[in-house]
């Protein structure tokens, strides 16, 4: 059911295999947390969701800051990157550090803790103790400070 589920997600065969890989390893390390208020399989179906929107919230950070970090190289391991590529990867790479830097520490925060982290808005609001919506209009925020100054 679980590899079902990630299947339809993923629409990818092998990803859905690694994913399911990653769910079960997380079932087993956590299964002394299981709390019986739900059925087992909706706490290994929420894991699956969890692991599954990790996934694509790693990628979608890779899409986000252009293809700055290695994700996006191990997605192409047939081409080696020429001497330019790296040049323009460490220059973009410097330029989202000090546009991260220059943010304020209300924009920086959840900014770091949601796409490098890969934290969820609910755990970066009861980490920071601000509220799921002020994180999010926080993200809005950060983003759109960031397409600004990297453009």
């Amino acid at each position: 059911m679980v590899f079902n589920l990630l299947f339809r997600l993923t629409g990818d065969f092998h990803l859905a295999e690694d994913l399911f890989q990653e769910v079960f390893l997380r079932v087993y390390k956590k299964l002394s947390s299981f709390r019986e208020k739900s059925r087992l399989s909706t706490w290994i179906y929420s894991i699956a969701v969890n692991v599954y929107r990790e996934h694509y919230r790693k990628k979608r950070f890779a899409i986000f800051t252009g293809g700055m970090f290695p994700e996006n190289i191990d997605s192409q391991p047939d081409s080696a990157p020429t001497p330019e590529e790296i040049l323009i990867q460490t220059e973009e790479k410097e330029t989202l550090q000090k546009n991260l830097d220059s943010m304020k520490h209300t924009l920086r925060i959840p900014t770091v803790l949601y796409y490098m982290e890969g934290l969820s808005i609910r755990e970066i609001s009861s980490i920071t103790g601000r509220t799921e919506n002020d994180i999010k209009v926080s993200l809005y925020r950060a983003r759109k400070y960031l397409k600004k100054n990297t453009l």
